[in-house]
């Protein structure tokens, strides 16, 4: 597996390049752009990946799964094997890639805590590797996204909207992910690099298959790659999907901390009473 840049020679505008104002343009994808992804190995990443790869675009996947890495190879990636909790090691492999015109952080883990037992282990640990794979993989590859003034895309999620019961770890980890993200389209821009903040609702992935919970609006890993890609190619600064969901969600979450409790209590009694 080679951690080796590979070569491109068409950096054309792509012909479907978003109608955005002239200043957002040096942001939209290019024939054969270098493109970055963490968590490549499985669910959103591994459907992104590939959904690149096809497209012409050259990928650099990262992950630890060495099969699905190996498959990722055979459609041209170059594979990037590193544990992205160790900073030193995630700034030395992305070291030897010359450009990098979108990043996208898509690592991260879930795990549930059932009350009364209030785990700090697990809190702690989601919390850590949700940010910290964040925060590495940011450290390692922003100066190439000033250099060639790309884009950085934070994958958060619409839990972050709103309290749910047994998502205090994942979702205080993409709350955090959420704030960061947003203060970066501030920080950044005088950098000319462009954030994207993407909350997606339920995908079927692997780390949702241990939800023993009603999962609305549940898309498929090509919907969500779908509509990331689309979202970026359109310079969107939020990217949320499906807005049947997300919506709803956020109109909840800007409602009075009394409404949400009463709602959030009336589901968890309805789980309770099966």
């Amino acid at each position: 597996m080679s951690d080796v840049t590979k070569n491109t020679d068409d950096n054309q505008p792509n012909k479907n390049q978003s109608n955005k104002d002239t200043s957002d343009k040096k942001h939209v994808l290019k024939d054969s752009s270098h493109i970055l992804i963490t968590g490549a190995t499985s669910g959103i990443g591994k459907q992104l990946a590939t959904d690149y790869l096809k497209a012409g675009h050259n990928v650099y996947a990262v992950g630890r799964d060495e099969d699905a890495l190996a498959e990722l190879e055979t459609l041209g990636a170059t594979s990037i094997n590193v544990d992205l909790m160790d900073r030193d090691k995630v700034k030395a492999a992305f070291a030897p890639i010359e450009t990098i015109d979108v990043a996208i952080c898509g690592a991260g883990m879930c795990e549930y805590l059932d009350m009364p037992d209030f785990d700090s282990e697990v809190l702690m640990k989601v919390m850590s590797v949700n940010i910290g794979t964040l925060a590495h993989a940011i450290d390692a590859v922003l100066p190439k996204l000033i250099a060639s003034k790309g884009r950085l895309v934070g994958i958060g999620s619409a839990s972050a909207y709103v309290p749910f019961a047994r998502a205090e770890a994942y979702g205080s980890s993409k709350a955090a992910i959420h704030y960061l993200m947003k203060t970066l389209q501030i920080s950044l821009a005088p950098h000319d690099v462009a954030v994207s903040l993407v909350a997606p609702g339920f995908v079927e992935t692997p780390m949702t298959k241990q939800n023993d919970f009603p999962m609305p609006f549940l898309q498929t890993p090509e919907q969500a790659s779908r509509a990331i890609r689309e979202g970026i190619e359109h310079g969107d600064e939020v990217i949320e999907f499906p807005k049947k969901l997300t919506l709803p969600l956020k109109t909840l979450g800007a409602l009075p901390d009394l409404v949400w409790q009463q709602v959030s209590e009336k589901i968890n009694r309805k789980k309770n009473d099966k």
